[in-house]
């Protein structure tokens, strides 16, 4: 049944007893399983917001000054620039988008007014080549930006669109937008 409502996504994570073993908050599988959450959750459910409850002190983004014992640096944590790439585009909605291949989560965004759109790509399994298309006709190029347990939003290239089409690396176990 369709009732025109928003959707909010609130209380978005991975585990809601994960502040008991907090090391697992710096490993990489628990950012990647927790950012694949996010990412299926709004190309299936579209929602307005995703309301994550980790963004409090018990759910930390960052390590180090004292958190949870860790006296390094206080630095960002894989988690955070996850979150912070999922945001690259402000005041956009979620638009349909598939993948065709095992280990790959995917969500599109676009803020139309505005041209500008992302393309978020969950990486569970090898490398492999991505094939994106159906890219509106006013984008010419795209960024390429990945985030994993050694990199956080890190540009790697940008692509020309030719014909709504673009195709690029997908490293193993990243997210790609």
């Amino acid at each position: 049944r369709v009732t025109n409502l928003p959707v909010l996504a609130d209380e978005g994570g991975a585990d809601s007893a994960a502040h008991r073993y907090p090391l697992v908050f710096v490993t990489p599988w628990f950012a990647q399983f927790e950012l694949d959450q996010y990412i299926r959750i709004g190309a299936i459910c579209q929602p307005n917001s995703i309301l994550p409850w980790q963004l409090n002190a018990d759910y930390s983004l960052l390590a180090g000054g004292g958190i949870y014992g860790d006296q390094g640096p206080l630095r960002p944590t894989q988690r955070f620039w996850s979150l912070k790439q999922l945001g690259t585009v402000s005041g956009a909605f979620w638009l349909p988008v598939s993948a065709d291949r095992p280990n790959l989560s995917c969500a599109a965004l676009g803020n139309i007014a505005r041209g500008q759109y992302a393309v978020h790509i969950v990486n569970n399994g090898a490398s492999r080549l991505a094939s994106v298309s159906g890219i509106p006709g006013g984008v010419k190029k795209m960024r390429v930006l990945v985030t994993d347990a050694g990199r956080g939003m890190q540009l790697m290239s940008v692509k020309g669109v030719v014909d709504g089409n673009v195709n690029f690396l997908l490293e193993a176990q990243t997210f790609t937008s």
